[in-house]
């Protein structure tokens, strides 16, 4: 988003500062603050991990949008399914400490257990194929 056409939007949704001052953001500057793409952004508001208020025709985003936004991204860098992390944010809120909540390490313990699981039916078919090849070159 170009700054003149940036300034001009905030204009229209009620703010005339820059962000900081305004208490909210557009989806380009959170963006930039999470080094995420718009198009993320847009993917976790269909998938109803996010939920920004409106200004006029524009969304903006809280501090809270921003708390839940880096929740998500590091959850799904673990690789939690987005179903899962709807039931933590439903369980805990999306904006709080994910980390240090006991419900979330619960469900974050039963996440490893699955990946672990996944992990050693991978190096089984790993064996698997690796014994095949060696039969067919042999």
């Amino acid at each position: 988003m170009d700054t003149q056409f940036e300034e001009t939007s905030r204009a229209e949704a009620g703010g005339n500062t820059p962000s900081g001052h305004d208490n909210f953001l557009f989806i380009g500057e959170l963006a930039k603050l999470t080094a995420t793409d718009p198009k993320t952004i847009r993917f976790y508001e269909r998938a109803e991990l996010l939920s920004p208020p409106r200004h006029g025709r524009f969304r903006t985003y809280l501090a809270s949008d921003v708390r839940r936004l880096k929740n998500v991204l590091l959850l799904r860098k673990l690789g939690v399914p987005i179903a899962q992390i709807r039931q933590m944010f439903d369980m805990i809120g999306g904006d709080a400490d994910i980390l240090s909540s006991d419900k979330a390490e619960a469900m974050l313990r039963q996440h490893l257990e699955a990946l672990q699981g996944k992990q050693a039916e991978l190096s089984h078919q790993i064996e698997q194929t690796s014994s095949a090849l060696h039969k067919l070159v042999a």
